[in-house]
């Protein structure tokens, strides 16, 4: 029998047979390796692109003791058809027994069309001092369903710990809130401050320098040290050249 390399035709094919089984067995994990890898990088790309739906409590910069009852959508996606439970329903230390609460808000008991990425759709909670000197709950479970824009359905469950923040502290930030506020007294003092000035022109044009009974008092006190300071420069001026 003829042989090549001292192996006979029965024995190389057998080596052939054997090399074609491993070369299949080879493609067999290679596809369903790339399989699997294809499946991983799908998943974590529907993750890292889907909606992704919070509710929390979120203390205000201002005022640390004050928050929000938050819900937004932190994910890539907009999230639609979104339906938000909390269990028991929030509330206010300062909701009426009967009447409009925080639980009865549309957005709690009704489906919310679309929540795009990155909106957040706040409403004022509660403030942490009033909320102590009432019997309420501190702990709310949520429980939040929503679909992408492709029809895919999510369920997220948490819970909302009131209790989780108190005895902390914290150091008083001032925001663009703060600023309004200021120019805002500062306005209502300048109209203030105008209004007198008003009453004194009118009430001098009328009356010169006399007592005028019906001006308010606080025009009157204001008139009176105008006067008074005007008859005094001459003097202060001359105690000034004087030096």
């Amino acid at each position: 029998m003829d042989t090549f390399w001292g192996l006979t035709a029965t024995d190389w094919t057998a080596i052939y047979t054997l090399i074609t089984l491993l070369l299949w067995v080879t493609a067999v994990v290679t596809v369903v390796y790339a399989a699997r890898q294809w499946r991983d990088t799908r998943a974590a790309n529907l993750e890292t692109m889907r909606p992704y739906v919070l509710a929390t409590a979120e203390p205000l910069l201002s005022d640390r003791q004050v928050f929000d009852l938050s819900i937004r959508n932190i994910g890539q996606r907009p999230a639609i058809d979104v339906r938000v439970e909390i269990d028991p329903p929030p509330r206010r230390s300062s909701d009426p027994a009967e009447g409009p609460t925080l639980g009865k808000l549309r957005m709690l008991n009704e489906p919310i069309a679309m929540i795009a990425p990155g909106q957040d759709m706040r409403t004022l909670w509660d403030d942490h001092a009033k909320r102590h000197e009432v019997d309420l709950p501190w702990v709310h479970r949520v429980k939040i369903e929503y679909s992408d824009t492709s029809g895919h359905r999510f369920a997220e469950q948490a819970i909302i710990d009131l209790s989780a923040m108190c005895g902390t502290g914290w150091r008083v930030e001032k925001t663009i809130h703060d600023v309004g506020q200021a120019v805002e007294r500062i306005a209502r003092s300048s109209e203030r401050t105008l209004d007198v000035q008003r009453r004194l022109v009118d009430a001098y044009s009328s009356h010169g320098d006399r007592f005028i009974p019906d001006v308010v008092p606080q025009a009157e006190s204001a008139h009176r040290r105008a006067l008074r300071w005007m008859r005094e420069l001459p003097h202060r001026v001359r105690m000034l050249a004087a030096r």
